[in-house]
């Protein structure tokens, strides 16, 4: 007869590991839905030409939510059972920082659309924008 069970029960993770594991889950989707956010290409006709307007994801937006998602987890790894801004806290405010970003990407969109539309028509036809936005211009042949 056996004394000893055969399978010993496991530890319960604590509660930062299961938050840890679900800031890498959400940090992956944040990335995938990024993605389809920075992707986009439009164009327009003005004065004679015609402008492409590409996007494509920008390896700055990946390292920033990443950067979130680490910083919040050092952070978190640091704060421990702190009285005020705990390790719970902390991560919360990481996953913030990581959807952020993510709101941030697609509210992009149509702003730099808007912009890069209005600055050709008003002169500058390689105007300021953020991430990998490529526009090209071909001029009417005459």
């Amino acid at each position: 007869m056996l004394t000893e069970p055969v399978l010993r029960p496991r530890p319960e993770p604590s509660q930062l590991t299961k938050d840890t594991r679900w800031l890498v889950v959400i940090v992956l989707l944040a990335l995938v839905v990024q993605h389809f956010g920075a992707t986009w290409a439009t164009g327009f006709a003005h004065g004679g030409s015609s402008y492409s307007i590409t996007s494509r994801p920008w390896v700055g937006w990946t390292l920033l939510t990443i950067g979130f998602a680490v910083a919040g987890f050092l952070v978190a790894i640091g704060r421990r059972g702190a009285a005020r801004f705990d390790e719970h806290t902390v991560m919360g405010l990481a996953l913030a920082g990581v959807v952020g970003t993510t709101a941030l990407v697609w509210l992009l969109v149509p702003v730099e659309t808007t912009w890069i539309q209005w600055a050709v028509e008003h002169g500058n036809p390689h105007p300021f924008v953020v991430g990998d936005v490529s526009v090209v211009s071909r001029y009417a042949d005459y």
